[in-house]
């Protein structure tokens, strides 16, 4: 984003936000054209150095520092991820400036750091899937940094995707020296991001829209977490690559990255930053698209949900990607939250309404909070259907109406005119004749020519009906109430339109079929929608 001033930029936003809480727009614009201007730096310095964790392993930090008057400290943002090899690749001269972060915030007085996750480009080590030993890694690297001679003892950690996710790892091990962290895209449950209730996403190449987490572990294990780097002669310790092409932990990571049937155990306990939210002790700004797939919206807006700190949240129309660029105010507002957290400064960033949402109809609203006003039940009012699971029917061919007798799909009553926020739930009462089954529904707004635009989907393995920790067999023949969840968006449906919900047992666009053929019956008559609505 250009650079503009602070003042005009939040003008713009007054007129884009439509305020829903109890701070009005007018009063961000005066808050934020209060703050007091940065000084800026024309020069800055480069280093790479070799960090010691631990447990002995060594990551490889590349460090951008603005030249400062002596004795000016400044702050840290630091950004630990796997994709070095990637940014190289965007940028060969790795002594340049990289876009974005960087780019902004240095000249301002920030120091930025790119680390290197375990077992990926130049640090030592092997891949952790995101466990303990990455969780540690941004602790101690945090702490490093937070006690060099030129820092001020404040970091931030900030990233997309992988680079957000471990922030979130980091802020539960709460480092002294760690100020703020912004995920953005970030998982929060590595569970949750290789399975919807049970069921492995995955990706058939159908739709043009998907980006799904179905490279996981793999890329990791044998891409970034298996190559050298691409110029070895800047490896100090040879020894500390050589690590990663030892087995590992591959096989334990291969074997519940993609399980069939995967029961959250201690594997995934160790991996799920949500259940310790209430040890993040540093404010946190989320951001998140609400046409994400990949890291799925939820991912998000469960952590926001679940932190007990000063917070923020910007959700927008985007797929899996950073709000810069779509989110118009996202520079300012991110450097107005650097400035309170990193340097003290008081512009009353935290006095605003936390969460800026954007509808489907691209409108931007201000509110206190995430989540519906009040929670609708509707009942399907439908006929008992038998719909059999080949593994084969796809999401084109039953918004297309292709195959009809694997799939039912319904009109929601008295679904024109109304905001969905949050997670839609389908109460399903099914049977089936197997052991294990997996149950698939599509929320669909659907226009006067009867075309579905998809909202949100929901999967659920059937064995993990009653929670995660253990999958337990179906009963043939026996009824059983299924609650599918959809994935959190934010739409408006407008009054000349309406709801529909199609329910099947596979989408083989979207995630891995189950392995058995069964044939399911669907009582719709005492099923129901429970839609989250707000005004």
């Amino acid at each position: 984003m250009p650079s503009i001033s602070r003042k005009l930029v939040l003008l713009v936003c007054c007129v884009s936000l439509v305020s829903s809480g109890a701070v009005a727009p007018v009063a961000l614009a005066r808050v934020a054209s209060e703050a007091s201007p940065r000084p800026t730096y024309q020069d800055f310095t480069y280093e790479r150095i070799r960090v010691p964790m631990r447990d002995g392993v060594e990551l490889s930090v590349d460090i951008w520092r603005p030249v400062t008057p002596k004795g000016v400290e400044v702050p840290v943002i630091l950004s630990l991820t796997p994709y070095h090899l990637l940014y190289r690749a965007l940028d060969t001269n790795e002594r340049n400036l990289p876009a974005g972060d960087a780019a902004l915030f240095v000249p301002k007085g920030y120091a930025y750091a790119r680390g290197d996750v375990r077992g990926t480009y130049n640090s030592g080590g092997c891949w952790d899937y995101g466990g303990i030993k990455e969780r540690h890694d941004g602790y101690d690297l945090v702490e490093w940094l937070g006690t060099r001679e030129w820092s001020n003892g404040k970091v931030a950690m900030t990233g997309a995707s992988y680079d957000g996710t471990t922030a979130n790892a980091a802020a539960v091990e709460r480092p002294p020296h760690l100020a703020t962290i912004v995920p953005i895209s970030a998982i929060s449950r590595w569970w949750g991001y290789a399975y919807q209730q049970g069921t492995r996403s995955t990706y058939s190449g159908e739709s043009a829209d998907i980006d799904p987490p179905s490279d996981t572990p793999t890329d990791f294990q044998y891409g970034y977490g298996f190559l050298p780097p691409p110029d070895p002669g800047s490896v100090t310790h040879a020894q500390q690559i050589a690590m990663r092409w030892n087995l590992c932990d591959r096989v334990e990571q291969t074997l519940h990255g993609y399980d069939d049937q995967p029961d959250y155990d201690a594997f995934w306990k160790e991996r799920d930053y949500l259940r310790l939210a209430d040890r993040v002790n540093v404010p946190v700004l989320v951001s998140h698209g609400l046409l994400d797939f990949n890291v799925k919206t939820w991912e998000g807006t469960s952590w926001f949900s679940a932190l007990d700190t000063e917070k923020a949240m910007v959700l927008g129309q985007w797929p899996h990607a950073s709000p810069r660029g779509k989110y118009p105010e996202w520079d300012v507002f991110l450097e107005r939250w650097y400035e309170r957290w990193l340097y003290g400064v008081r512009n009353g960033v935290e006095d605003e309404p936390a969460v800026r949402v954007q509808t489907n109809d691209k409108v931007w609203h201000l509110q206190e909070d995430w989540g519906p006003v009040q929670r609708r039940k509707v009942p399907l009012n439908g006929e008992t259907i038998e719909i059999f699971d080949d593994g084969l029917l796809t999401e084109s061919e039953m918004t297309r109406g292709v195959g009809s007798s694997r799939y039912v799909r319904l009109e929601v009553p008295n679904s024109s005119d109304v905001r969905v926020q949050g997670r839609p739930v389908l109460r399903l009462t099914a049977s089936s004749d197997a052991a294990s089954t997996h149950f698939v529904a599509i929320l669909c707004d659907v226009d006067k020519s009867g075309r579905c635009n998809v909202i949100s989907r929901a999967f659920m393995n059937a064995r993990y009906r009653g929670g995660l920790t253990t999958g337990k067999d179906l009963e043939p023949g026996k009824r059983y109430t299924f609650d599918l969840e959809f994935i959190d968006k934010d739409h408006v449906v407008a009054k000349d339109h309406h709801l529909e919900v199609i329910i099947a047992s596979s989408s083989n666009t979207w995630v891995a079929p189950n392995a058995r053929r069964a044939r399911n019956t669907l009582f719709l008559d005492e099923s129901s929608l429970i839609l989250p609505l707000r005004s």
